[in-house]
């Protein structure tokens, strides 16, 4: 089970808000994985490594995102309106790097990325451009979700000044992606390997916190994206994570050595990626 139903969570004064990150990979030609430093200047997580995403907004359930998206795969258990996330997830990637996911048509998706600053602002939704006739591709209007894959479920724990009910997914980068970080949110971008990025963790180059670090962990044992995604797609089991601390120190799967060792504790954290073949 990945977790309770939001009304089943704890909560504070603090409310918990959708959220949706997605982990982009390409082939560079081994397995390569985009991260994110956040802001130092941030309420939340300031200076941190992560991955593309933000909250979901109005404008992701719109209800005309039923004809526009396509391709819906996998499923988010314990979370409501599934479609959404994978909405966010898509639009948060426009604006924080300027990369366009689940859109072939390359003139498209550098409309949609010219358009990024207006997004950032509510100035326009992703709907609204995605419908315009101008933007329609030649392969047909919409977003092609069939690549975006759900892989895992965190929840911000109490006390926090922001709480979110976040989904990750795993989608392969377009070819020759190159980010541009929005320069509010995201200061700085890089291809990386898992493993280099694991390593500059515990040297202290990099900080991160759990979901993070556990995407890492479980992207260290592939060697490619077909191999991520291939998993991704399967019906592997969900785990429950533990830590012993949120920012220093591994994550523990179910089934792993220690995992239920004295000073461990249980997370709002759930994975259903599977570990790789180099695991």
């Amino acid at each position: 089970m990945a977790g309770p139903h939001r009304d089943e969570i704890p909560t504070d004064e603090v409310p918990i808000r959708s959220a949706a990150t997605v982990v982009l990979l390409d082939d560079r030609p081994d397995l390569h994985v985009l991260a994110l430093r956040r802001t130092d200047a941030s309420t939340f997580v300031a200076g941190h490594t992560l991955f593309p995403g933000g909250a979901v907004d109005d404008g992701d359930r719109d209800p005309r995102w039923a004809d526009l998206a396509s391709g819906v795969v996998g499923h988010l258990p314990g979370m409501d309106d599934p479609l959404s996330y994978r909405i966010a997830a898509v639009r948060e990637t426009i604006e924080e790097v300027g990369v366009a996911v689940g859109v072939d048509d390359p003139v498209v998706a550098d409309e949609l990325v010219a358009r990024r600053r207006d997004l950032e602002s509510g100035g326009v939704s992703l709907a609204d451009l995605v419908s315009t006739a101008d933007l329609v591709s030649t392969a047909g209007p919409g977003v092609d979700l069939s690549g975006v894959h759900p892989v895992a479920r965190w929840v911000t724990p109490m006390p926090s000044i922001k709480r979110y009910d976040t989904a990750f997914f795993v989608a392969r980068a377009p070819a020759g992606a190159e980010p541009v970080v929005d320069g509010r949110e995201a200061v700085h971008a890089e291809w990386c390997r898992p493993a280099d990025a694991l390593a500059r963790w515990e040297s202290g180059e990099l900080t991160m916190i759990s979901p993070t670090i556990a995407m890492f962990q479980r992207l260290a044992t592939y060697r490619a994206v077909d191999e991520v995604l291939a998993a991704a797609a399967s019906d592997a089991p969900i785990l429950h994570v533990r830590i012993l601390d949120d920012s220093t120190t591994p994550v523990r799967f179910e089934g792993d050595e220690g995992y239920d060792d004295p000073g461990t504790r249980p997370t709002l954290g759930w994975v259903w990626l599977p570990s790789g073949p180099v695991a």
